[in-house]
């Protein structure tokens, strides 16, 4: 199933990176970047996070894709296969959730 927002009105540029928490488990929360790049039609998204478990294991990076944006929801698909909604307002990131 494929999630799907309703697109309307002009869209803002959202490049730039923007600070997220993830929530592994119940009780553990890491900290991750996404970074958005945006090109007219082209864009590209990474998301660069840290393993908690495991102090000296590099930094884990997924490539993705955004598939349907509006003024205020983005929706990525990564490489790994999870989608991603994430919430704009005014410009300005705001917020994240797991879809899946």
């Amino acid at each position: 199933m494929k999630p799907s927002i309703h697109t309307e009105g002009p869209l803002p540029d959202l490049s730039g990176s923007y600070q997220i928490t993830i929530t592994e488990t119940s009780v553990l929360a890491v900290s991750a970047t996404i970074r958005i790049e945006q090109e007219e039609d082209l864009i590209r998204v990474s998301l660069e996070y840290k393993n908690q478990n495991k102090a000296d294991s590099p930094p884990k990076r997924l490539q993705g894709r955004i598939t349907e944006r509006n003024r205020h929801h983005v929706i990525v698909r990564f490489e790994n296969g999870t989608w991603e909604r994430y919430v704009f307002h005014e410009g300005r990131f705001s917020g994240h959730e797991f879809l899946f």
